[in-house]
């Protein structure tokens, strides 16, 4: 009776042992499928400035269809296609909803999203995207999903916040499919531990001094999605709010480190605005200078 109860007692506690080795090497060599991109754009509503009755363009710096035709033929159609070859493009699709859409737009939209996406540093981290344009309004102004980033209502934005929204999407797509992440851990990871003690809840300490803007509170992948666009659109007033934050300061430090090696964007600047505020809700509302963006990135394709 006793070798009995010890012989089911090892066989217990043996089993025991299997099943966390099981689990374990479970871990390491299957890691969890992300469910991501369940929390990207979770609140967000359409809110966006409307083009007024009879008027064909609506901006808020000025700038005018002529404008930026011209300055984007000439980055788009000249400089770029001289520099990169058709290989590397083909990495980069665009897909226009409903069909014919794109003649309402191939001479504005559809060249300001290549100014950026065909930027040289931005070109090397994209493996597959396809960016979508919708002629209809949805629930939300974009979305992130899979390889593909999706523009609702594109007519209805000003260029300045389309910028704003194509660069936050893609953010969601260099977290989740360009930065390094294998076994042995998730680079992004990094960027998240600062402020979240998980996908959605904030670590204790922190307060909305800590985020550069209130969607970037939602959640640990909104919080990189408006640090990135920040950094890009507006790094010099970033550096200044981090020095009234370590928080802050240490999400700046990760983008630098990590993702703008080559200092591309530092201490540059291309807000219309003076005046800094102290907080934002949403960092692609704030007005930037197109044209200044442009002859930025024209200089680096």
């Amino acid at each position: 009776m006793k070798k009995s109860v010890q012989k089911y007692g090892l066989l217990f506690v043996y089993t025991l042992l299997f099943t966390a080795l099981f689990f374990v090497w479970k871990e390491i060599f299957f890691p969890p499928v992300s469910l991501e991109e369940d929390f990207l754009e979770p609140v967000i509503s359409w809110n966006s400035p409307t083009i007024e009755e009879g008027s064909e363009y609506y901006s808020f710096s000025g700038v005018t269809r002529q404008d930026l035709d011209l300055t984007t033929r000439n980055i788009i159609y000249d400089s770029f296609v001289k520099k990169h070859k058709l290989a590397e493009q083909s990495k980069l699709r665009f897909r226009y909803i409903p069909s014919g859409f794109e003649q309402n737009i191939e001479s504005s939209y559809t060249p300001l999203a290549q100014v950026f996406l065909y930027k040289r540093d931005i070109l090397t981290h994209i493996q597959e995207l396809w960016i979508f344009f919708y002629r209809n309004i949805a629930d939300t102004r974009w979305r992130m999903k899979g390889k593909n980033i999706h523009l609702f209502g594109v007519e209805r934005m000003s260029d300045e916040e389309f910028l704003g929204v194509l660069i936050h999407e893609f953010a969601h797509y260099y977290d989740i499919h360009s930065l390094p992440r294998n076994r042995f851990g998730d680079q992004s990871k990094i960027f998240y531990d600062i402020s979240w003690q998980s996908v959605s809840i904030v670590r204790a300490g922190q307060t909305w001094e800590d985020f550069v803007s209130g969607y970037a509170m939602t959640n640990q992948y909104e919080d990189f999605a408006e640090s990135y666009l920040y950094y890009v659109l507006h790094n010099k007033e970033f550096r200044q709010q981090a020095t009234k934050s370590n928080t802050l300061a240490l999400k700046y430090n990760f983008f630098q480190k990590y993702i703008f090696k080559s200092n591309q964007f530092y201490n540059e600047d291309f807000g219309t605005s003076e005046d800094i505020p102290d907080y934002y809700w949403d960092i692609t509302k704030i007005p930037i200078d197109v044209k200044k963006f442009l002859q930025y990135l024209q200089d680096d394709i």
